[in-house]
């Protein structure tokens, strides 16, 4: 209500001094206010305002009264019987009416305030000079189009129009403060950027990986496993190498020699010699075995010798291809389960990766360098110890299998067909383990009947090579190498044995 009467204060002034002499051209209102728009009698015009910026309108009468549709867009003031001033407030629009001193329709405006892109277009003429970008207003938000060569300048222009709108809003919270209101009234965003830019040139990037391992493992056992008992009176003996169990000897208290205090159950005298239960021997590949008995004497020998070379080749060779800026994988391997407990004895399987793995993330610069971020993962199931999960239920026992694995990551630079080595492992492993009998086992020759030996070396050696393109679709018919094959008839598979028929050309 005070705005209103503050403006119908304004106008009536304004109104009284139509009787005043014309002014002289030196107190016209500057060329800064903006530039001028006549409405001519019963027109209606389309006004563009900038917003925190004004425009002088010109009419063909003078005034005698203003309706504005709402005043928190545009601000009018009538300055002369014939000329107006629109300022703009707010990011929108909305429409102005004016009536002559006979309350006739003098003419109406439809106004609307958009953002002052000079500035913004300016800062990015000047920090992007060779990419076409165009700037619009939408509404509260500022709207990018054109072409940009890769994602880098894309961003660089999307921040620089954020920052302008960040200043655009702090501008017009101060605004919003220093108003009596502003308290009353929502507070009003700015907008956002619309990101309309379109990415020229080779924008998906295909990556060539070679992952090359060479495992080589080479093991040397010796194991000498015996038994021996001999009987005799009064005494009974004997040596084992490998383990062996003796079961309690139970005899009847009327029997016993041993003071027993008035027991009546059968109380343990001692190990049972005469039961004496060696562990089994075992040869797993090659060895040598003998055994001995007499009459009163009885030895068993069992020799596992044996010298193991294995090598293992892992070559893979993943290609995959994506847009910049987009995170692609790859995985030439399996899945293998793992029991997990879930409340009371319940058991979920979860499903764990093994093999090549690849993720990268590609990102096409500007000088035609490709940035990467490669993560490559090799793994394999190992024949290391396994870990056991056994349930409430005693008769549900789970194995989890180890896995051995290695992996690289890093980001790196290229360009389009350079190739860079990512990783590089050299990893030499050396296991010697001795068990031998105490004293017997150092005796020289006779002693290896006594101890047992191991010996276990591995190398490994891992290369992984990176190699990025700028992809672009392949021309013409891509062959596949299914093409070329053709199943046998009857008389290919059965009579002549082949599993492939012959290809007519």
């Amino acid at each position: 209500m005070n705005r209103t009467i503050v403006r119908a204060a304004v106008l009536g002034a304004m109104l009284a001094l139509s009787s005043v002499p014309a002014v002289s051209a030196a107190a016209e209102p500057p060329e800064s206010l903006g530039a001028q728009q006549r409405l001519g009698m019963g027109q209606t015009v389309d006004l563009s305002v900038l917003l925190f910026k004004s425009r002088i309108v010109t009419l063909d009468a003078p005034i005698g009264r203003v309706s504005v549709g709402n005043p928190d867009i545009a601000d009018i003031v009538v300055i002369r019987p014939t000329e107006v001033y629109v300022l703009g407030k707010d990011i929108g629009t909305t429409n102005v009416f004016l009536w002559d001193r006979d309350n006739k329709p003098l003419g109406s405006m439809n106004i609307e305030v958009t953002h002052d892109l000079g500035s913004l277009k300016a800062k990015l003429h000047q920090l992007l000079p060779d990419h076409k970008i165009a700037v619009h207003s939408a509404q509260r938000s500022v709207v990018l189009t054109g072409s940009v060569p890769d994602a880098v300048t894309m961003s660089a222009a999307v921040r620089l129009a954020e920052g302008y709108l960040a200043q655009v809003q702090t501008a017009k919270k101060a605004e919003q403060f220093e108003q009596e209101s502003s308290s009353k009234r929502d507070d009003k965003t700015v907008g956002q950027v619309i990101n309309l830019l379109e990415i020229g040139g080779a924008q998906q990037v295909m990556l060539e990986v070679k992952v090359a391992e060479i495992a080589r493992t080479e093991l040397k056992r010796l194991q000498a496993r015996f038994n021996s008992i001999g009987r005799g009176s009064p005494w009974t003996g004997g040596g084992v190498n490998g383990g062996a169990t003796f079961p309690d000897l139970l005899v009847q208290p009327d029997n016993a020699r041993l003071p027993v205090f008035g027991r009546t159950d059968p109380v343990v005298a001692g190990p049972a010699i005469d039961e004496f239960a060696p562990t089994d021997m075992v040869i797993q590949n090659q060895g040598l075995f003998a055994s001995y008995l007499s009459k009163n004497f009885l030895f068993n020998l069992a020799l596992d010798a044996a010298k193991e070379k294995g090598l293992a080749r892992i070559l893979a060779e993943p290609t995959l291809t994506t847009l910049t800026g987009q995170e692609a994988k790859f995985l030439s391997g399996g899945e293998f389960p793992i029991p997990v407990p879930n409340g009371f004895n319940a058991v979920t399987i979860e499903f764990k990766e093994f093999g090549v793995g690849l993720k990268f993330l590609p990102v096409v610069l500007n000088s035609g360098h490709i940035n990467l971020r490669v993560n490559v993962s090799v793994s394999e199931l190992s024949d290391c110890s396994t870990v056991a999960l056994q349930s409430e239920n005693a008769t549900r026992n789970f194995f989890v299998p180890c896995l051995e694995k290695r992996d690289a990551s890093g980001t790196i630079e290229l360009g389009d067909g350079q190739t860079m080595g990512l990783a590089g492992l050299i990893n030499d492993n050396l296991r010697e383990v001795v068990t031998k009998f105490p004293g017997l086992g150092s005796v020289p020759v006779l002693g290896a009947l006594f101890r047992s030996q191991q010996f276990r070396k591995g190398e490994t050696e891992l290369v992984i090579l990176v190699t990025p393109h700028l992809a672009r679709p392949l021309p013409g018919k891509v062959r596949l190498p299914t093409d070329s094959f053709k199943e046998p008839t009857d008389s290919e598979f059965y009579w002549l044995g082949k599993i492939e028929g012959h290809q007519v050309k």
